[in-house]
């Protein structure tokens, strides 16, 4: 039977049962006011730290099995604990919960906050296995996938097997899959149980796609991150986070958070020095160089600045390919990646610092960046014979999307906006850098010989009728929690 991401995670998943008791005494170190509440008749006091073997950690009810802990996440629209009873039925062993829930007649641990607790209880479960792994945190509004994809072939080139976990693909153990789901940071779980699964296939690092969700959220909170790396920052998910400044702040977490201590012990088996790496040319470079140097760990700066550790100093794309040169330790090196877009530049030279960071083989850093493919789905180029370039990138912001190859001008920009948020949408029309003669297309067999520089909007030609609106946006909604799973 071949493996599949599915199986090998499954295969890693732990065998033996865990005191519920241990779980609450870690939560302790974070939750002082955590407790363990047993039913009436229970032989156990509450708040011992004893209680009842656990085989499992979830937040959706439909995931509970037989003897499993049951998290009810307060969400955004319903409260997880409308779905306990549901868990209790199908075998769930215990609740964690905000509030106690005497009703189900289970043990219950009370916390203070379930979200922070759901990624501690994950962790304890699964044997925090990000502290047997070098684990790169990578995030930023654009440049992720791909700065994730370069690291890995980076990193395989110098020697270390990684595994992978982001937008795009998953890969554990040298097998690479796709992500049907296409979620940047699942939930804790999840995270936890294919960082185990790495783990048990021998992989010796991971890189994870960090997004400002899964920092919000809590999703990563007990994820021990050795290398957080910062592309770029610029308006964008602000239905979640309200403000500009909120959402700088949970990216700027990563890098808070390679602070050494209870949360995130030194690792004498990875052995890697703790380091922030920072885009010196975005506007918030000062944000995340401090948060780094406050979290005691070291910096490398790339860019175009002038005093970026990792200085670019000229990029030329010809036909789907770059040529990087850049300035790094007083040399000048060049790369030839097999890219295209300008600002896989700055993604490359992300990836060059990480290899400073950790001491690799600079020779081996280049020829893994060099040997790289597109990322599915990032500037990547469809040849079927056409009489013209067509390149499929997710571009989701302006500046994104104004990073195409300079020398093929786009006829045409299709941007399926199905799924995407509404003031994205705007700004995407607004774009100064792509000019503002954007014109409403029929099917492109009708109108694409001859047009200018205008959009299609996929859902207004493709749709029998408008897409419907979007749900209220929860920036307007206590900024807690995600939703919990519904039936």
């Amino acid at each position: 039977m071949m493996a599949t991401i599915a199986s090998l995670v499954a295969a890693a998943e732990p065998r033996e049962p865990r005191d519920l008791g241990d779980l609450v005494e870690r939560l302790r170190q974070i939750d002082p006011a955590a407790r363990l509440q047993l039913p009436p008749g229970a032989s156990a006091s509450t708040g011992a730290a004893t209680g009842p073997e656990i085989r499992g950690v979830t937040s959706d009810s439909r995931q509970a099995v037989p003897g499993s802990l049951f998290v009810a996440v307060p969400g955004f629209h319903v409260d997880g604990a409308s779905f306990a009873a549901q868990a209790v039925e199908s075998g769930a062993g215990a609740v964690m919960a905000e509030r106690p829930l005497p009703e189900l007649g289970v043990p219950q641990v009370v916390v203070t906050d379930a979200r922070r607790s759901l990624a501690e209880a994950a962790a304890w479960w699964y044997g925090d296995p990000s502290r047997s792994l070098g684990v790169i945190g990578v995030t930023g509004t654009d440049g992720k996938t791909t700065t994730s994809f370069l690291a890995e072939a980076a990193l395989a080139a110098a020697g270390l097997r990684t595994g992978l976990l982001g937008t795009v693909a998953t890969q554990i153990g040298g097998l690479r899959e796709r992500n049907a789901a296409h979620a940047t940071t699942p939930e804790a779980p999840w995270l936890q149980a294919v960082l185990r699964a790495m783990v048990a296939a021998g992989d010796a690092a991971a890189i994870i796609e960090t997004t400002s969700h899964g920092l919000a959220l809590d999703r990563v909170a007990a994820i021990a991150y050795d290398v957080a790396v910062f592309t770029n920052l610029t308006h964008e998910h602000l239905e979640l986070h309200g403000t500009f400044e909120a959402y700088r702040a949970a990216k700027l977490r990563l890098f808070e958070g390679l602070a050494v201590g209870a949360g995130n012990a030194a690792k004498p088996a990875v052995a890697w020095p703790r380091t922030g790496i920072v885009n010196a040319d975005d506007p918030s470079a000062a944000f995340f160089e401090g948060a780094t140097r406050a979290a005691g760990a070291g910096s490398i700066t790339f860019g175009r600045h002038p005093d970026a550790d990792v200085r670019l100093l000229d990029v030329v794309d010809d036909q789907g390919r770059l040529l990087v040169q850049y300035r790094a330790q007083g040399r000048e090196q060049a790369i030839r990646l097999r890219l295209a877009g300008r600002f896989n530049a700055h993604n490359a030279l992300a990836v060059v610092a990480i290899g400073l960071a950790l001491e690799l083989d600079e020779a081996a850093v280049r020829a893994g960046l060099e040997s790289a493919a597109a990322v599915p789905g990032r500037m990547e180029r469809v040849e079927a014979g056409q009489p013209f370039a067509v390149v499929i990138d997710y571009a989701h912001t302006p500046a994104s999307l104004g990073g195409r190859p300079s020398s093929e001008p786009a006829r045409a920009t299709w941007s399926c906006w199905r799924a995407r948020a509404t003031r994205r949408r705007s700004s995407m029309r607004t774009r100064p850098s792509h000019g503002t003669n954007w014109a409403k297309l029929g099917p492109p067999s009708r109108t694409w010989a001859g047009a200018p520089d205008p959009a299609v909007d996929c859902d207004r030609w493709s749709l029998p009728e408008p897409p419907p609106k979007r749900p209220r946006t929860i920036a307007s909604r206590p900024a807690r929690a995600g939703a919990a799973a519904a039936p």
